[in-house]
């Protein structure tokens, strides 16, 4: 059996072409029991593709492809995270390269950022885009043991060297590579760096390139589009490739079998709250929503009592008192730093979010169902928009972090996902493809 490690979906951005669910399909059609996703830079499309795998009753493998800067020079590398550890480090890479202020994430991390968080990650050697095979095309041979080992020792027993051949001129090279890890008794993985689903695609994948690049297709640099055959080849093509190479095949699967993560989907994970010793999240929700009715009503009428209670239950019975909790007090924090804010949104609605102060368009006088934000017969998590004026917003965000701890929050570039988003559908919507 084998099993792709390397494989790209369209959250490549203007480099892979299929959907998660697309490499999915592929995967059932051909056979295959796991699939890896590694696309470039993110994780965006890493849940969807989670989703997908299990409901195709295949395997799924998170990872990611980066550029990395080495003193021998830059190149990619892939890394597959093994359990809840390696997901929590290849969240902290992606964070590394995404959010650099002003700084392109092709530009990569520095190989001692890499060194940082290696837990629970495979590490794979990045193919023909990798600085080892590189080194190996112009005859560096001492600087390739030299990176190799450095990598080998921050990934003790979870290195390999990625095998690829897509074209009969690839020989010379795989021959050398493979050589060269025999050398060094590192083991070796064949992959096929997967960015479309059939060759047929080969020609629209050049187009995303040189979309990418800004440029046309007869000015198109020869290394800037996937390498030709980079198509989702079945097992027993990738087996009749490899041949001579038995064990680049097998540890395909003695990979996949290393890697078990399970995301624990479905659950919500909130930073801890300050409680007092007989107090609980929903205890001091009510606490405070009573006390804010109390100051913007006067009084607690039945009316105000009983939809109170109704969304304390709707929000007990989703946990989701710690939600509501944290940001009343990051807006508690804007107002004694005089930072402007503006609410918006669903969450008007929500007399509980009223009284906390974290909207102010009055729900009971407007006549807003509470459904309408947080509606019982809907499984997804609610939006509570808050716009924080732009001069001053880095200082609430330093606050969150300081109060909740760096490792619990996430900033998203907003502005630009929407770009990528929008430009990803006009390149879909020429192609007849479906960018969703």
């Amino acid at each position: 059996m084998f099993t792709h490690l390397h494989a790209h979906s369209y959250y490549s951005f203007l480099d892979g072409i299929p959907s998660p669910e697309q490499l999915v399909q592929a995967a059932v059609q051909h056979g295959m029991d796991a699939l890896t996703l590694t696309d470039h830079h993110g994780l965006t499309g890493a849940i969807a593709f989670y989703d997908a795998c299990h409901k195709a009753e295949i395997k799924p493998i998170l990872g990611i492809e980066l550029v990395v800067n080495h003193r021998l020079g830059r190149g990619n590398l892939i890394f597959l995270a093994m359990d809840g550890s390696g997901w929590a480090s290849l969240c902290r890479l992606s964070s590394v390269v995404q959010s650099a202020p002003h700084r392109d994430p092709s530009q990569g991390i520095e190989f001692e950022q890499l060194a940082e968080e290696t837990t629970g990650l495979i590490c794979l050697s990045g193919g023909k885009r990798g600085l080892g095979q590189h080194l190996i095309e112009i005859g560096q041979t001492e600087s390739v043991q030299s990176f190799w080992d450095e990598l080998h020792s921050i990934f003790p027993q979870r290195f390999y060297i990625e095998l690829q051949s897509q074209q009969p001129k690839d020989e010379p090279i795989l021959q050398q590579t493979a050589a060269a890890a025999r050398q060094l008794d590192l083991p070796v993985v064949a992959t096929n760096n997967v960015h479309y689903i059939s060759s047929e695609q080969t020609k629209l994948q050049r187009t995303l390139s040189a979309m990418r690049l800004n440029t046309t297709l007869d000015k198109l640099p020869s290394d800037a589009p996937a390498p030709l055959g980079t198509h989702f080849v079945s097992g027993q093509e990738m087996i009749a490739r490899f041949a001579d190479y038995p064990e680049a095949i097998a540890n395909t699967q003695a990979i996949a079998e290393r890697c078990n993560l399970a995301l624990p989907l479905g659950m919500s994970h909130f930073p801890e709250i300050s409680l007092s010793t007989d107090e609980t999240a929903l205890s001091k929700l009510r606490k405070l929503a009573e006390r804010g009715a109390v100051k913007r009503y006067g009084a607690i009428t039945p009316e105000i009592q009983t939809r109170l209670d109704y969304e304390l239950t709707v929000i007990a019975e989703r946990e989701y008192a710690p939600l509501f909790i944290i940001v009343q007090e990051i807006l508690e924090y804007t107002r004694r730093t005089n930072v402007p804010t503006s609410s918006r949104g669903s969450a008007a609605s929500s007399l509980v979010a009223h009284c906390l102060g974290i909207t102010s368009p009055d729900p009971l006088a407007l006549n807003l169902y509470f459904e309408r934000f947080l509606n019982p017969a809907r499984s997804s998590p609610p939006d509570i928009d808050t716009d924080l004026c732009s001069i001053r917003r880095d200082r609430v965000i330093q606050h969150v972090y300081e109060k909740y701890g760096q490792d619990k929050v996430a900033m998203v570039a907003t502005i630009n996902r929407f770009r990528r988003r929008s430009a990803l559908r006009e390149v879909a919507k020429a192609h007849g493809l479906s960018s969703r």
